[in-house]
């Protein structure tokens, strides 16, 4: 029988992590016949044995590393279930990620996308203390109302919506043929993160409607090359600044092509000024920077992010951005 899921694991140099996430879609309580896809973007370790030692595995490598986006692609393509799901290779899923989330699914054909809560564990997948954003925001909503705050959560960029492991999509309502073509025409697709633009993508088409399950069906695991967005130097902030740069640029791609409403439009470009701002403070432009602040104050504000940034730009100024990098590395919790 064609499978009614298709299972997309991305993975980079995860021998750690690669085989709990790919056990975790293996004990799904989902009855239906699952497509597993785990794409290796040219890892360097152990990952393509450990994958290669899975037969219900299917392995695909990419030509070279390309980043998460492309590889991504790369599993979009050789995919075949109506139904696709994402899982990053350091996650786990639940037992009951796939039945409860396609229960979204069956029960509105208008749904083009899912998502749900989440926990976290540390890195050893010991689990962590934390608070999520969709337990906080979108749990309290009554179900008919959770469609479009998603959405919205979504043309916004706001971070109360879980994508990543969480994200699923029909493919019937997602134009992934549309979304390779633009997708491999972005100036640098290799430094561009994968869920937030393609998510995007769907949600702005017209009539668009997301469905949310109000259970943690996986856990998100924070490590040292995920922790805090792996600022413990300022070559990895830089890295990391510049992907999410990347990825809002795409977005506003996405935003003009398809005219949404100006002030999508207008929060995502003061999402851009405000990483713009950050990556010249990192890079030791410190009046560019200051600028930068100035321009993007009105996001900031707006996002109650203005205190954090300004104090973020006294201790680089004082202290450097290398110095900087360390001390936030030896703070950060867990």
């Amino acid at each position: 029988m064609p499978p009614t899921a298709s299972v997309i694991i991305t993975c980079y140099n995860l021998e750690r992590y690669i085989g709990a996430a790919i056990d975790s879609v293996l004990d799904q309580q989902f009855a239906d016949p699952i497509e597993i896809i785990v794409v290796d973007d040219c890892s360097g370790d152990g990952s393509a044995d450990i994958i290669r030692s899975y037969p219900q595995v299917r392995y695909v490598r990419t030509a070279a590393n390309s980043g998460v986006l492309l590889a991504m692609l790369e599993g979009l393509k050789q995919s075949s279930g109506a139904f696709i799901f994402l899982l990053d290779g350091d996650d786990v899923w639940e037992p009951r990620k796939l039945s409860d989330s396609m229960d979204i699914f069956w029960g509105d054909a208008q749904i083009a996308l899912t998502t749900h809560d989440l926990s976290f564990i540390d890195e050893a997948g010991g689990p962590l203390a934390r608070a999520s954003r969709p337990e906080q925001v979108l749990t309290p909503l009554a179900p008919d109302a959770r469609s479009s705050r998603i959405v919205d959560g979504i043309l916004h960029h706001l971070d109360f919506v879980w994508l990543g492991s969480a994200l699923g999509f029909r493919r019937s309502l997602a134009d992934l043929t549309g979304f390779d073509d633009w997708a491999r025409r972005l100036p640098d697709a290799a430094n561009t993160y994968q869920d937030w633009p393609l998510a995007f993508w769907i949600a702005s088409q017209p009539e668009a409607k997301a469905g949310y399950v109000a259970r943690k069906l996986f856990r998100y695991r924070l490590h040292g090359a995920n922790h805090s967005g792996d600022a413990r130097d300022v070559s990895r902030a830089l890295r990391n600044l510049n992907r999410a740069l990347n990825t809002i640029e795409a977005m506003l791609n996405i935003a003009g092509c398809r005219q949404l409403p100006g002030n999508v439009i207008k929060e995502l470009k003061g999402r851009s000024l405000a990483y713009r701002f950050q990556i010249d403070l990192y890079s030791g432009r410190r009046a560019k920077a200051l600028s930068g602040y100035v321009r993007a104050l009105p996001d900031l504000l707006n996002r109650g992010q203005a205190g954090k940034e300004l104090v973020r730009f006294v201790m680089i100024a004082f202290m450097g951005p290398g110095n900087f990098a360390r001390l936030s590395a030896r703070r950060r919790p867990g």
